[in-house]
């Protein structure tokens, strides 16, 4: 069992790296310049090679191109996340909210893969179950809120808004805020600690590999949530603080060290 654990932590250690490598240059690759740059990252090449069949195979990554010049990029599933992960880091704070919510219905599909992804997306765009195939979240921010809403609704849910007047469900029910609080505060102290003064490009690319990775990993479960829900919680908005800092160092250097390393590609 704990073998099957190890082999399946490094697999989605492997995925994560790819994925990493694709945003961070912001187009498609390669598998030699994927190769060349999770080298650093200590991803072997026959361990990539095979991570992207199965990334492929499973939609989360698409390939064109000739066969043996094929370049890879994110799926238009996995773009949205990306994209998503990339809005709540820019998040106007200040965007105002009228208390209102959005509540869906939907029938739930019979295929449990189609379910789970359904499932996943749902809790991605913040919707919080209260019944069976009842899902709730806040009318914010506008309009992407509702730019979700149009998108389920276009494929069958039905949604209506309006203000939460029972108070059966408080916000701890529906949203861990506490334990995303405690994380987002550890994850901020973390990149406060890292070593900025005269970072090198490999360094740089490494850090921002690593913070990116551990930024996914946390921001993907941020429901994102008009600031009033968070209260005196502050943990989240000092993480988003504490990473542009991080980004302003690290960016350029990693960029440089992209750059040269796909120079002769």
């Amino acid at each position: 069992m704990n073998a099957d654990i190890c082999n399946q932590k490094m697999q989605a250690n492997a995925r994560t790296t790819i994925l990493g490598i694709l945003v961070l240059a912001n187009r498609a690759l390669t598998a030699a310049q994927l190769i060349r740059l999770a080298e650093p990252v200590g991803l072997s090449a026959s361990n990539l090679k095979s991570q992207l069949t199965r990334m492929v195979n499973e939609g989360s990554l698409m390939r064109s191109g000739p066969v043996r010049r094929s370049i890879y990029s994110p799926s238009q599933a996995q773009s949205r996340v990306v994209a998503g992960i990339k809005a709540r880091l820019m998040e106007d704070p200040k965007s105002p909210w009228d208390n209102t919510w959005y509540m869906l219905t939907i029938q739930l599909p019979t295929n449990r893969a189609q379910r789970d992804r359904l499932r996943a997306s749902l809790w991605f765009d913040g919707f919080r179950p209260v019944s069976f195939d009842c899902f709730v979240r806040p009318a914010w921010p506008q309009p992407w809120a509702r730019d979700r809403i149009d998108a389920y609704v276009a494929d069958g849910a039905f949604s209506i808004r309006g203000e939460i007047v029972s108070g059966q469900y408080g916000m701890e029910n529906l949203y861990d805020l506490r334990g995303l609080d405690s994380e987002a505060l550890e994850l901020a102290a973390w990149l406060n600690r890292q070593e900025r003064p005269s970072i090198t490009p490999p360094t740089a690319f490494l850090a921002q590999m690593e913070a990116g990775g551990r930024m996914a990993q946390l921001v993907g479960h941020d429901p994102r949530l008009p600031p009033s829900m968070w209260g005196k919680r502050r943990g989240m908005a000092n993480l988003i603080r504490e990473f542009r800092r991080f980004e302003e160092v690290v960016s350029s250097p990693a960029q440089r060290f992209m750059s040269a390393a796909l120079a002769d590609l």
